[in-house]
């Protein structure tokens, strides 16, 4: 985990992080978790490097932290996953917020608040928040974890 921006730190593009419905074939090598409050929602929540809107799902569990999102699941809410020993890089996110944990798949998701993290397969682009309050159980991500309801 590193406590600055992508940028800060001399990086540009994506790391590998897909955008929109694509899927995310192999783990990028960094992501960047970033705070930001837009409309509709006026508490801060957590987007990507691509402007993505980030997820939580409340059949996860936080501690310990655990995926219940596998499979079709996993294919419309694509998990935020990264390579095995990659960086994640933070604005307006507590570093200490941040971990990670094995999804069934083999794959490495990151945690907030001990939280796995999401996108939604039906985001098309930057800023959208089509997951929020799906099924009463998708909630955009808070920079602590915490689900974001307005």
């Amino acid at each position: 985990m590193v406590d600055s921006t992508a940028e800060d730190a001399g990086l540009s593009g994506n790391g590998g992080t897909v955008v929109g419905v694509t899927v995310q074939e192999t783990p990028p090598k960094w992501v960047q978790l970033s705070a930001v409050t837009s409309p509709p929602l006026s508490s801060p929540h957590l987007i990507n490097i691509n402007q993505a809107s980030l997820y939580r799902f409340d059949k996860d569990t936080a501690d310990p932290s655990r995926s219940n999102c596998n499979d079709a699941c996993a294919k419309k809410w694509p998990p935020v996953t990264i390579q095995e020993g990659g960086n994640v890089y933070l604005a307006g996110v507590d570093p200490q917020a941040i971990g990670a944990i094995r999804r069934d798949d083999g794959q490495v998701q990151v945690t907030v608040g001990g939280w796995p993290v999401y996108r939604f397969s039906g985001d098309s682009k930057p800023g959208d928040l089509n997951g929020q309050g799906v099924d009463d159980t998708w909630f955009a991500a808070g920079p602590d974890g915490t689900k974001v309801i307005q």
